[in-house]
């Protein structure tokens, strides 16, 4: 198998993951922070010390401002929905997720809230100021598109926001991970959604979310906390007001090995080595006839799209799929990136790199084209 689907979730996981997973379950059975006996000492120990590593991989001076997900969706949702007033106006990118496009549609639906759509291309900063309303309250963005790698510059975005007063929430999705994290953006942010099992590599079921602080910011989930357990209503601090319910201990464990997976490799190091493999598959799909690649050649993340001229992308996915090559076909959940490059409905084949891809699997993938 040639596992070229890391956007999706990346695969294989590490040792040192499995691991600590396998560790989790066998030696540190106990609920965390629901109870005194030992094994609950060492669950909420291990939940503790994952929020920490976090907290200093993004640069963050609290770790109570980590609060555990089980993945982006959900802490986008939190973010989004805790945060929202009556009759707020949302700017949201050309390129988001159907984790942010869903929930702003639903609010519109609802009568609560507003939103508009600025374009990802061109003078972005002037396409977000051009924007911007009076009722702007919130702006939603996804750094790294994750149909065709192209980046946002958030930098410049995260400032205007800061400048003009307006909640920033970042997806993380396909940039957490890729990469040193940039600090600066992370310190101009109220809220940074970011999966486990993607960059971070964790299992499945880990995230996070990065909140600076609940000033203003409603209940979202209610139910136990192993705190304030007296008290009808959720906690006021972080992070227990927004963690209802049992964390996933072996999740978490997970996404805490994953990321010192990363740490010993240089997450600069990690992702320039992807870029280079999306720059040798650019190069070696390019020269085969019929095919569109999509984004453009110095995009900087992990994914490559294109499209075959005589095939539907599921097409092509089955055809490679049965060649022993995983790659993702359709619309990637992303459908604003799709109309802005034609492609929709039928979308894009994507390919997406790891840690452990090599030219080998650029190689099996053309050959298998050709």
């Amino acid at each position: 198998m040639i596992y070229l689907d890391n956007a999706a979730t990346t695969f294989p996981k590490p040792g040192s993951v499995k691991r600590a997973v396998a560790d989790c379950i066998e030696s540190i059975g106990g609920n965390p922070g629901r109870g005194a006996h030992a094994l609950s000492l060492l669950a909420a120990e291990t939940v503790y010390d994952a929020r920490c590593e976090i907290a200093d991989f993004l640069g963050v001076p609290d770790p109570s401002s980590i609060i555990f997900t089980p993945n982006a969706t959900y802490g986008l949702n939190l973010a989004l929905y805790t945060r929202v007033r009556r009759g707020d106006h949302i700017l949201i990118s050309d390129q988001e997720h159907n984790a942010v496009l869903r929930p702003v549609e639903r609010l519109k639906k609802d009568g609560i809230a507003e939103y508009s759509v600025f374009s990802g291309q061109g003078d972005v900063l002037a396409n977000l100021r051009s924007a911007v309303k009076k009722e702007t309250a919130i702006l939603i963005c996804n750094p790294v598109s994750n149909v065709t790698g192209e980046r946002l510059p958030v930098p410049e975005i995260a400032a205007y926001a800061k400048a003009r007063g307006i909640c920033l929430i970042l997806d993380g999705s396909q940039w957490i991970g890729h990469g040193t994290p940039d600090r600066e953006i992370i310190r101009l942010a109220d809220a940074i959604a970011v999966p486990g099992h993607k960059a971070l590599y964790g299992i499945q079921g880990s995230g996070f979310l990065y909140l600076k602080n609940a000033e203003g910011c409603k209940p979202f989930l209610s139910g136990g906390s192993g705190s304030e357990s007296a008290n009808p209503d959720m906690p006021p601090y972080l992070p227990d007001r927004y963690e209802a319910g049992t964390l996933s201990t072996p999740a978490i464990a997970s996404l805490a090995a994953g990321i010192r997976f990363l740490l010993e490799r240089d997450p600069d190091l990690v992702a320039e080595r992807e870029r280079r493999l999306v720059g040798y598959a650019r190069e070696r799909l390019s020269r085969i006839p019929g095919i569109t690649l999509y984004g453009t050649e110095n995009a900087a993340s992990s994914v490559l799209s294109f499209r075959e001229a005589n095939r539907t992308p599921e097409e092509t996915a089955r055809r490679l799929d049965e060649a022993g090559i995983a790659v993702r076909a359709g619309l990637h959940c992303a459908p604003l990136v799709h109309r802005r490059l034609g492609t929709f409905p039928e979308g894009t084949v994507r390919v997406s790199f790891g840690a452990f891809n090599t030219t080998n699997d650029v190689d099996g993938l053309v050959s298998s084209l050709r």
